[in-house]
């Protein structure tokens, strides 16, 4: 598997919204199950919200389990998720008024939505096919569930559908902004602390890897 396919199958596979996960009931004493056997999965399946209130799948092949991943974030953060695929699309001023118009023309310009049309096409079988199980569940949980309450507060009562070129533009916008992250906050703060340190008489070093950012070498 390519880079590219591994950072695709990880954003649908390992986002934030939700975690993909085999679990037992057992282990979830306190868990809340829901049996799934609606229309799009090959097989029942569950999921198992624990105490933390994190979701996890439970299914007997990929295309349910990533179709339920699907599903669980769309019902979880549709909005967030329809939001961020029109800020990389360069769309957002559909949703959200004029405002959004000179984000629009930065991101058509640098062209991340181009960009994820021709990777969907260059995305191995598994990679494909884990797209579009997650396409499907998405827009399973968007026909039979009212929009989250964002859409009433903006006034509008319908949502484009979720497609396979949304989630790459999504991973797309995600890899974007990575390339921005210089990863300079650490060390501001470590120069802080020493500084600090030298100031008022205490080891900022010792106090920045010992508290601030404990690790043990292995």
């Amino acid at each position: 598997m390519g880079a590219w396919e591994a950072l695709m199958r990880s954003y649908i596979a390992a986002a934030a919204f939700a975690l993909l996960a085999v679990t037992s009931l057992h282990a979830q004493p306190s868990a809340r199950v829901d049996v799934q056997t609606q229309p799009g999965l090959q097989a029942p399946a569950q999921l198992i919200t624990d105490a933390n209130g994190i979701t996890h799948v439970t299914a007997v092949n990929e295309d349910d389990a990533y179709f339920l991943q699907g599903w669980v974030h769309a019902r979880d953060r549709f909005f967030q998720m329809d939001y961020n695929r029109r800020l990389a699309s360069g769309t957002l001023a559909e949703l959200l008024g004029a405002g959004a118009l000179s984000s629009d023309v930065q991101l058509r310009t640098i062209g991340l939505r181009r960009a994820a049309v021709r990777s969907l096409g260059a995305l191995n079988p598994a990679t494909r096919a884990a797209v579009g199980a997650y396409t499907r569940g998405v827009n399973a949980w968007l026909a039979a569930n009212p929009l989250p309450p964002e859409y009433g507060a903006l006034e509008l009562t319908r949502a484009d559908s979720w497609t396979e070129v949304d989630s790459v533009v999504m991973a797309k916008l995600i890899a974007f902004g990575l390339s921005f992250d210089l990863d300079i906050d650490a060390t501001i703060t470590f120069q802080t602390y020493l500084q600090a340190g030298q100031a008022l008489g205490f080891n900022g070093q010792a106090l920045f890897f010992e508290d601030l950012n404990r690790f043990r070498a292995v």
